[in-house]
């Protein structure tokens, strides 16, 4: 190896040795964002498996965006689980958007909202057969004190593109997205309400602040029900109803065949 190559050699080296840890390091310390899934459900179907809690009312809360006049209202609600999902918590989240514009005249609109959420949320299957979810969306009728049929006529109700969930390492985190270049959707608009996004957990309710996001910085937060005091960790995988089912029908036709040959071997 000539000196030239021994030198370049050293050099790779000496920045592999440097750079190699951080990099990894940076790896690890990466944080985790699920995408969890939103199957829709009817308002109708929701109330007869969750109800509200007496004397936790819904809140309702403005927030404004700089240059804004009030740019719209945050609802919450929390409910408890009766029958089949009794030791579950729901909670409910709408947004409106006022037909308002900001001092350029641009009309105002709300890109994603997040909130701190203390308990990793928890899969439940709303509806037979289905597969279990831990967020679902209602685009119809009234959830507890949340009443998207009382929105404006001609409102448009809008779904979250995703609904992401990043667990830390003490606290977690939702985010409601409504602006997507990926799929060239939103924002949720001036004049606007979205759907209810419902989130399931085993946990109780505090009040968090929730900050949303627009082109011009938000100078009003909003608070809404939000859990406490949970684990935190990734959201399972769900395993589809369905291919449960099959594997329980395979099993059970296995297990039939090795008595079977037990008998005859006997």
């Amino acid at each position: 190896m000539n000196k030239f190559t021994s030198a370049l050699a050293l050099g790779a080296g000496l920045v592999l040795s440097l750079t190699g840890p951080s990099a990894r390091a940076a790896a690890v310390k990466a944080p985790v964002v699920q995408e969890l899934s939103t199957p829709e459900i009817s308002a109708s179907t929701f109330n007869s498996l969750f109800q509200p809690i007496p004397g936790v009312e819904p809140i309702k809360a403005s927030f404004q965006f700089m240059n804004t006049t009030t740019t719209g209202l945050m609802e919450s609600q929390v409910f408890k689980g009766v029958g089949s999902m009794a030791g579950l918590y729901a909670y409910a989240y709408q947004i409106a958007v006022n037909n308002v514009s900001d001092v350029s005249g641009e009309a105002t609109s709300v890109n994603s909202a997040s909130l701190a959420f203390n308990a990793t949320p928890t899969l439940a299957a709303l509806t037979p057969g289905a597969t279990p979810s831990a967020t679902y969306v209602s685009k119809d009728g009234q959830i507890g004190g949340l009443d998207l049929s009382k929105a404006a006529p001609g409102s448009v109700i809008q779904t979250p593109t995703s609904v992401a969930w990043m667990p830390g390492t003490k606290t977690g985190a939702l985010t409601f997205q409504y602006l997507d270049a990926s799929s060239n959707s939103g924002p949720l608009q001036a004049g606007s309400n979205s759907a209810t996004v419902i989130v399931l957990t085993n946990q109780p309710y505090v009040n968090q602040p929730v900050s949303l996001q627009n082109a011009n910085p938000q100078i009003t937060y909003p608070s809404a029900y939000s859990a406490q005091g949970g684990d935190i960790h990734e959201v399972p995988v769900p395993e589809p109803a369905t291919a449960l089912a099959w594997v329980s029908m395979i099993g059970a036709v296995a297990l039939v065949r090795h008595a079977r040959k037990a008998r005859v071997a006997a």
